[in-house]
Order: C-alpha cells, then sequence, then structure tokens
C-alpha cells in the first residue's frame, strides 16, 4: 500500500473523466488534493491553482 499522507480523497482516472468540475470544486473548496488512481495505483494528485502556487514558491519542481 502507498502512502496517502496529506491528501484527504481518492479518485479513479474514470472518475476524473466523469466528475471533473466536482473534483475542481473539491479542491478548491477544501484546499485539499485528490490523488487520481489508475489500475490501483496513483499516479497524479489534483490540486487547486493556489496550492500550486504556494508550493511552486517553496520548490523548484524541475529538481523532481
Amino acid at each position: 500500500m502507498y502512502n496517502t499522507e496529506g491528501v484527504d480523497a481518492v479518485a479513479t482516472i474514470t472518475e476524473l473523466r466523469s466528475e471533473t468540475s466536482d473534483l475542481i470544486e473539491q479542491v478548491q473548496s477544501t484546499n485539499n488534493g485528490v490523488l487520481i488512481q489508475k489500475n490501483n495505483e496513483p499516479h497524479a494528485v489534483l490540486i487547486s491553482w493556489e496550492a500550486y502556487k504556494a508550493i511552486k514558491e517553496e520548490v523548484d519542481l524541475n529538481d523532481l
């Protein structure tokens, strides 16, 4: 099992396709990320624009 620390919700790729607006509203209103899974493996995290900018200020994403 992988660590979902800091992520309060999990969605599949299928859910992302069918519920994109709802997931975007969720991350904007809660300021928490949504882990996106593909084949039961973590692939991405959907976060708000504000959260992204704050992370970008703290971390050089090019170094990842």
